[in-house]
This record gives C-alpha cells, structure tokens and sequence, in this order.
C-alpha cells in the first residue's frame, strides 16, 4: 500500500513540474519554428521566379526510331 502512495506522489510531482516548465518549452520550440520560417520566406522571396522551359516541337530534333541488330 506504501508503494502505491509513494508511485502518485511521485508520478503527481512530476505532472506538477512539467506544468511549470512545459510553457517555457512550448514558447522556446515556437520561437525557433518562427526562426527557421523566417529564413525559409527570405530564401523563397530571394529566388527569382522560374520560366516555363517547354520547348515547342519545332524546337526539338527529329524523331529517330532505332532497330535491335540480332
């Protein structure tokens, strides 16, 4: 019976000190998750944006079908 008690003090002042701690490293994992896409806006921003590089069929040679040799 003494070991039970002992295991819910243990286990309800473990919840008590990760309800203390639990906003400061919820506040740190989004301040760097801000960071990173801060970054991540300046990298798409700086790039320049891409051209369409289809060629028209004009554009592209001829089509040459091969055949197997035996």
């Amino acid at each position: 019976m003494v070991g039970l008690l002992k295991f819910f003090l243990i286990l309800t002042v473990i919840v008590y000190i990760f309800r203390f701690i639990s906003p400061y490293i919820v506040k740190y994992l989004i301040h760097r998750l801000s960071k990173r896409m801060r970054y991540f806006d300046a990298d798409l921003s700086s790039a320049p944006p891409k051209k369409d590089t289809k060629k028209s069929k004009e554009e592209m040679g001829e089509y040459i079908d091969y055949e197997e040799i035996d």
